[in-house]
């Protein structure tokens, strides 16, 4: 699980690094080649859909030809729509950076995305960046120890970044201030912390299967 972390070697901006992935062109080629790979699985899980329908079709007196092109039409749309939906994204949609500049104090943000970075926007178009830690307290006699999930959320004036699930030994506070003390007033930075005591659970069934055995043995003779 990757990190989130603040990148300030550009002297005149200041990154917010939501994913260790390039954000160029060359990560999107990357995805469209694994893709490309993927076709002919896709192609062949899309004729497989369409087999009821072909038979349905024979069934109905069509010949070869028609069942055929019926294959391999499905075929090619199971291949060809998950593929552009999953190049799409990784092109136009999967933000890997909020650009903040200049990086003595912050007016605009850019979203980077790997096609191009959006142009840069007022500060105050993000209008949150929310940091979830939630803890999972064990019972008493549990033998797992707790759990931590960690999400960075970023509110935009017009949609959202997808919830960033982070490592749980991030250490939300730390991310909060250096957050807090990059953008605040202009975006609010909040830190929400909630601890839950695991639900303990139910103790195991016991069945009597002498009870079981007496009660079959009374319904049966006459």
């Amino acid at each position: 699980m990757e990190t989130v972390w603040v990148d300030r070697s550009d002297p005149d901006a200041i990154d917010l690094v939501l994913t260790g992935d390039d954000p160029s062109p060359r990560f999107a080629a990357g995805v469209s080649l694994d893709v490309g790979r993927s076709l002919p699985l896709l192609f062949l899980l899309g004729t497989l859909l369409a087999v009821p329908v072909c038979v349905v079709m024979r069934l109905a007196g069509a010949g070869w030809g028609p069942v055929w092109a019926a294959a391999g039409i499905a075929g090619a749309i199971g291949a060809v729509v998950p593929a552009t939906v999953v190049v799409y994204t990784a092109f136009f949609l999967r933000v890997h950076r909020l650009r903040f500049s200049p990086a003595a104090a912050p007016t605009t943000v850019a979203l980077v995305r790997a096609a191009r970075a959006a142009r840069p926007r007022p500060l105050t178009e993000v209008r949150q960046i929310r940091i979830d830690r939630s803890v999972e307290e064990p019972y008493e006699g549990d033998p797992l120890p707790e759990t931590v999930t960690v999400t960075l959320t970023v509110r935009l004036a017009h949609g959202w970044v997808a919830p960033k699930p982070l490592p749980a030994d991030t250490d939300a506070a730390a991310l909060y201030r250096e957050l807090h003390e990059l953008l605040s007033p202009a975006v609010p930075v909040a830190l929400f912390v909630r601890r839950h005591p695991r639900p303990v659970p139910p103790p195991p069934s016991k069945i009597d299967f002498g009870a079981l055995g007496r009660g079959g043995s009374s319904t049966g003779g006459c």
